[in-house]
């Protein structure tokens, strides 16, 4: 019995040892600095325009307008500001612009299908001011079909929606983020 009470004291004091007492003071961390965010002073409420240029005018701009504006409000309780169609209420114009769209086929999977989507965007506050702009940005997007949509999956309607969704919730996180 006094041979487990000696090994368990001395176990005890080699934790302490090794561990607990003589180790080095840890250094002090600091947490990672909070994402760069968008600097929305005085504005409250945007109006969003969206245009399509490209050549094939797949997607729908009324249908990418809603989702941007949807992407901005589900935001809005952390960011102050909301998202709304009327341009003579709002503080700033958040003008969108469909530059290209292209699909092209997965090389690695027969169903499946790559979206490319430029876009250039501009956020102007209703004075003039220019608070953010994005030119050209390619936004590529993967997409498995479950289907056989030969020809244009952008004519499917659920494809489509899922693409403006994509590019709608990207853009804003973008836009407001810094990234």
């Amino acid at each position: 019995m006094i041979e487990k009470k000696l090994l368990t004291l001395a176990c005890a004091a080699g934790i302490l040892a090794c561990g607990a007492c003589f180790l080095p003071t840890l250094p002090d961390r600091q947490p990672p600095p909070p994402p760069a965010r968008l600097a929305l002073a005085g504005i409250q409420s945007i109006w969003v325009s969206v245009t399509n240029t490209s050549e094939s005018h797949r997607l729908d701009p009324r249908d990418l307008a809603q989702a941007v504006i949807k992407s901005i409000n589900e935001q809005s309780h952390e960011t102050g500001v909301s998202a709304y169609e009327q341009r003579d209420a709002a503080d700033a114009v958040l003008e969108v612009t469909v530059v290209s769209e292209t699909e092209k086929p997965l090389p690695s999977n027969n169903k499946g299908v790559v979206f490319e989507i430029t876009i250039s965007a501009t956020l102007t506050r209703k004075e003039g001011d220019l608070m953010w702009r994005e030119t050209e940005a390619l936004d590529p997007f993967s997409y498995s079909l479950t289907s056989d949509y030969s020809g244009n999956p952008l004519q499917n309607a659920s494809v489509r929606a899922w693409v403006t969704n994509m590019l709608s919730t990207r853009l804003v996180y973008r836009m407001l983020h810094g990234r």
